[in-house]
């Protein structure tokens, strides 16, 4: 079979494994990936315990950059790529006459993808680009306040940035890549990790700009009181009779009812109190009394029991908590190809199953002679002129059929690169418009029109395969074979849409012991091992009373947050670009499964293979202060938190010299070489000296990775920070029912330019519109209304 990206040539200059997940997922396709490293140089990222996986299917050249021979040769070769992959800073890249505008007066063909820790431009432009650092700069530290009994932000474990930040690389590169097509001009792809803390922001952006309007809401949803509010009882974890713990995301009425009939907690819906639609109880003596009942009745069982009978019945939302290592043999993630076999070990699989151009991954890397001799050797050409200001993905057409969050958010990234994205929603509308006021649905509907249709009607069936016929994606999350009950499976729209790129996403995947449960963000969290990660594995397996349940419960719901949704959201979106690029080769359309399992597989990559000898998964300290004296959060004068990122020795030097310059107590060099206890009490003295501000500027002015790290929460960081201005992270629009408001920026920025971006729609906004561009009259379309197969918010 033939590969999506076959013939696709991809010049590496990254490090680490943002850069280096993203070629890995371009090669595993099948794009030829030559990686430049240095002759004589180990680059420090390149012995984490992930590298193996990140570097396979690559070729390697050495190539010294800064010899003026093989500088030349570097151009010969970068002539003969179609895309350049650089993660360097962007002072870095003048140095080296790098930068976008001086590679394409050389190389117009040339596609360059800068990937960077904070943005291109901008006051942190040329700040150390560590995760951690990033995440506690953004506000992101904030979330998990509480999960730990100490005041202060907490840090932040799984690695979302760089997952984003990868994903939205190999997006933007693919979508370049179709817009230029065999001969056009290549263009400039920028993202960066601070971009890759944007998708977990999940609408109360758009709440704060609002206060009249959603003011109780932000009040409740700003509360970071050291102790998380207790979970609704749908979404609760609960410990088993074996001490494991368990995580259920019942999040509809049915899926809560085939709970309680499960459990035998079934009488509950007979009481008068007990409201069916918000899944409470509405007297809070009763709720808590039932909420305790319900826990101590998993405490009756074992967690493989309790999930025995929970896949039996194919209907209730729940899994067992794991860590990376254990779900490297979970049923549903073998069973899915998410580990496959490598290097002695495992690693991870194939991103996405493209049925007729599936990946290929490879196993290691080769010497890169013989690809860099080709590409020297047959040039890429580039003619004609690109109009300025167009997005890659203008006039691609895409049908969404999706609910909630991870599939929607996925297709708005779609929508943010040009994208004309209709979502078809139920009569009423899509549930999440129900949730949380409408803000985390006008977030992962930007950029969209909307179609609200009843299609349990012949009419509505009829109007969505209409729509169909000409689209280049139909994607939905519906449970397998619901589509095809519909009428709408990929068999019935490829027989009227051959070249559909159809892309369906589920909880499990298809195969394996969950392929027709349900799933929802708690459940991935859960299972993959992002919980037990961000908990720093501190779970208690002792069995709990009911106020140790009522403690650990509460901690895990918020360590559990919403991460898992947009992970997939991600994924979706790379995996749709995947299926275009393949039919851009191939001329056909394909069928693509992603699933969340795969997709929070790729957010824990740090830690998603085994083979000998590999290092364990570092965890966070018991503060959940980080992983190591030289990188992790420190208390301040003022009650301010700053996060230290110094991993490297460089970087160490580079601090101790900063704090002597300033004639401050410094830790001895060998305590900086001893790292460990005795440095991180050092620092904790030293910082709890002078406010984080103050620690910022000094370190910050002599390149020392230093933040404050309780500055504005997510919902008011990205309007206000100076960071987020310069990188235009946030975009004006206008609702139809709010007014004006500046909704989230995009995951990739195209050219360096400034994007207009969509608002998000009402349910059925855009109805007539719609129906008028397929043929229909007005008097049809008042009919349809009418008769109750179309609906409109007002």
């Amino acid at each position: 079979m033939s590969q999506a990206l076959e013939g696709i040539r991809i010049l590496d200059l990254t490090s680490g494994p943002a850069g280096g997940m993203a070629t890995m997922i371009l090669a595993d396709f099948g794009a030829d990936v030559l990686s430049i490293e240095h002759p004589h140089e180990t680059r420090p990222l390149d012995t984490l315990p992930a590298a193996p996986m990140w570097r396979r299917g690559k070729h390697v050249l050495a190539l010294d950059l800064d010899d003026d021979d093989d500088f030349a040769d570097f151009h010969a070769i970068a002539a003969g790529a179609d895309v350049l992959v650089c993660s360097w800073r962007a002072t870095a890249l003048a140095r080296k006459q790098l930068e976008f505008e001086a590679l394409h007066r050389r190389h117009p063909h040339l596609v360059f993808c800068h990937m960077t820790g904070f943005g291109s431009r901008g006051p942190m432009a040329d700040y150390p680009g560590y995760e951690h650092l990033v995440a506690a700069y953004s506000g992101r530290m904030h979330l998990f306040t509480g999960i730990v009994d100490r005041p202060g932000p907490v840090f932040s474990a799984v690695q979302v940035g760089i997952h984003a930040c990868a994903q939205s690389a190999v997006t933007g590169i693919l979508a370049a890549l179709l817009d230029r097509g065999e001969s056009g001009p290549g263009r400039l792809v920028e993202t960066s990790l601070l971009q890759g803390m944007l998708p977990y922001e999940m609408g109360s952006m758009l709440g704060v700009q609002f206060p009249d309007r959603y003011g109780e809401l932000l009040t409740a949803m700003r509360a970071q009181s050291p102790e998380p509010p207790m979970p609704s009882l749908f979404y609760h974890p609960a410990q088993a009779g074996d001490g494991r713990w368990m995580q259920f995301g019942n999040l509809l009425p049915h899926l809560f009812d085939n709970l309680l009939i499960a459990t035998d907690l079934i009488d509950i819906v007979s009481d008068p109190d007990f409201d069916h639609k918000q899944l409470l109880l509405r007297t809070p003596e009763k709720h808590e009394a039932f909420r305790a009942r319900m826990l101590k009745r998993i405490q009756d069982r074992s967690a493989d029991q309790w999930t025995e009978d929970f896949i039996a019945n194919g209907g209730i939302v729940a899994t067992t908590y794991q860590t990376t290592q254990q779900a490297l043999t979970d049923p549903d993630v073998v069973a899915n190809g998410h580990v496959i076999p490598r290097s002695g070990g495992v690693q991870l699989g194939p991103l996405a199953r493209l049925t007729k151009t599936p990946a290929q991954p490879g196993d290691g890397t080769t010497p890169g002679d013989e690809r860099a001799a080709s590409w020297r050797a047959n040039p890429r050409s580039a003619t004609g002129e690109r109009p300025p200001g167009t997005l890659p993905l203008a006039g691609i057409k895409v049908v969404e059929l999706a609910t909630i969050i991870a599939t929607p958010l996925g297709t708005a990234f779609l929508a943010d690169m040009g994208a004309e994205v209709t979502k078809v929603e139920q009569i009423g509308g899509d549930p999440f418009r129900g949730m949380l006021a409408g803000l985390g649905a006008a977030r992962v509907n930007a950029g969209k029109r909307s179609l609200s249709v009843n299609m349990k009607t012949a009419e509505g069936i009829e109007i969505v395969l209409d729509l169909m016929r000409d689209a280049d994606v139909v994607v939905h999350n519906f449970r397998p074979g619901v589509p095809e009950r519909l009428g709408i499976g990929y068999e019935h729209v490829a027989a009227i849409n051959p070249n559909v790129v159809y892309l369906q996403a589920n909880g499990y995947g298809p195969d394996g012991p969950g392929a027709h449960r349900p799933s929802t963000h708690p459940i991935p969290g859960a299972a993959m091992g992002g919980v037990v990660y961000q908990m720093g594995g501190h779970l208690p397996d002792e069995l709990q009373g009911i106020d140790g349940l009522k403690l650990w419960t509460r901690r895990l719901m918020r360590a559990n947050e919403l991460n898992p949704d947009p992970n997939t959201a991600l994924v979706v979106a790379t995996s749709i670009m995947l299926g275009l690029s393949a039919r851009q080769r191939t001329g056909t359309g394909q069928q693509i499964l992603v699933d969340m399992f795969g997709a929070n597989a790729y957010a824990n990559s740090d830690d998603f293979l085994s083979y000998p000898e590999k290092a364990t998964r570092a965890l966070p300290d018991a503060g959940l202060h980080g992983l190591s004296a030289a990188y992790r959060l420190y208390a301040c004068a003022e009650g301010q938190w700053l996060f230290l990122a110094i991993p490297t020795n460089r970087e160490r030097s580079k601090c101790r010299e900063a704090l002597q310059a300033a004639g401050l107590q410094t830790p001895s060099q060998a305590l900086f070489d001893e790292g460990g206890d005795a440095l991180a009490h050092a620092f904790g003295e030293l910082f709890q000296s002078e406010p984080a501000d103050y620690w910022q500027t000094l370190l910050a002015n002599a390149g020392v990775g230093c933040v404050r790290a309780d500055g504005p929460a997510p919902s008011e960081f990205w309007l206000v920070d100076e960071q987020s201005k310069a990188m235009q992270l946030t975009a004006e629009a206008h609702h139809a029912a709010l007014g004006d408001y500046r909704r989230h920026g995009p995951m990739v920025i195209f050219d360096g330019q400034s994007q207009a971006l969509g608002p998000a729609p009402l349910a059925g906004e855009h109805n007539t519109e719609l129906l008028d561009a397929l043929g229909y009259s007005a008097d049809q379309i008042g009919q349809l209304e009418e008769a109750g197969v179309i609906w409109q918010e007002s």
